[in-house]
């Protein structure tokens, strides 16, 4: 294995190295359904089926179209399913390379970023279940889809840096998983993926707008849906990934020398 210069940014370093993290994800994955006789695809099939139910369900509740109320909720589940997993990996995302990190000098963000790359691939599997609804339910394909791949690049960068952020003092104070894990329960439905915007009228709008994980859904959800996301999303989201990347390179460069010391 190549020498990595640690007088470098570690951050720039492990991006131009993606033998450190791209097989080792892919690895994973397969590890992780050796012997299965579909593999990945039950990730996929399970998905699917918790969309058809969970949105038959709610559209009853909610008295809405199948038509209109499942589109909504399936894409805001696979990409909510995608941030959620990797928030809450990302607390045990050095605690688990555990010997990895006791015995190899590796750069610190090659760990998460090995992480977001596996759930990056179980995000792939499951978007199969997207193009059945969105092709056969929803509204279809058209140019407006292609919006959401800058804007997944945007919400994969800021939850890349979010993840550090989280991992770093979890390493530290094994008490904050619980934590996390509440905060993405309690996130899951105070953000518009169960239930639509317009259901709490205007007086209440104010709180959507103001939760950070809603524009980083709108962004990716909105093209696939067939609209350009509003503008207040684009700048939220460009403030989530800026205020997240300041944050994860003043946390690596005080506290990297220490994490195989909390371990």
């Amino acid at each position: 294995m190549r020498q990595i210069d640690f007088r470098k940014n570690e951050l720039w370093d492990t991006a131009k190295a993606p033998y450190l993290w791209g097989l080792l994800a892919w690895y994973d994955i397969k590890q992780r359904y050796r012997r299965s006789v579909i593999g990945p695809l039950w990730m996929t099939l399970s998905t699917g089926i918790l969309i058809a139910m969970l949105g038959a369900v709610w559209s009853l509740i909610f008295k809405m179209k199948i038509g209109e109320y499942l589109p909504f909720y399936a894409v805001g589940q696979v990409i909510w399913s995608f941030y959620s997993t990797q928030l809450n990996e990302s607390c045990v995302g050095f605690t688990q390379f555990e010997g990895v990190i006791k015995q190899t000098r590796l750069p610190v963000p090659s760990y998460i970023l090995r992480l977001i790359v596996r759930n990056l691939i179980i995000f792939a599997h499951n978007f199969l279940v997207l193009i059945v609804v969105i092709s056969f339910i929803g509204p279809g394909w058209s140019w407006t889809t292609l919006v959401a791949i800058p804007g997944l690049l945007f919400c994969t960068i800021a939850i890349y840096f979010a993840s550090l952020c989280i991992a770093i003092p979890c390493t530290r104070f094994r008490d904050l998983q619980p934590v996390v894990q509440s905060v993405m329960t309690i996130g899951f439905y105070v953000t518009p993926i169960l239930w639509q915007p317009q259901t709490l009228g205007d007086r209440f709008l104010w709180l959507i707008n103001l939760n950070p994980a809603t524009h980083l859904i709108n962004v990716v959800r909105d093209p696939l849906l067939g609209t350009l996301p509003p503008p207040q999303s684009w700048a939220w989201v460009l403030g989530v990934v800026i205020f997240f990347a300041l944050t994860a390179s003043l946390l690596l460069s005080r506290y990297r020398h220490r994490i195989a010391y909390w371990l």
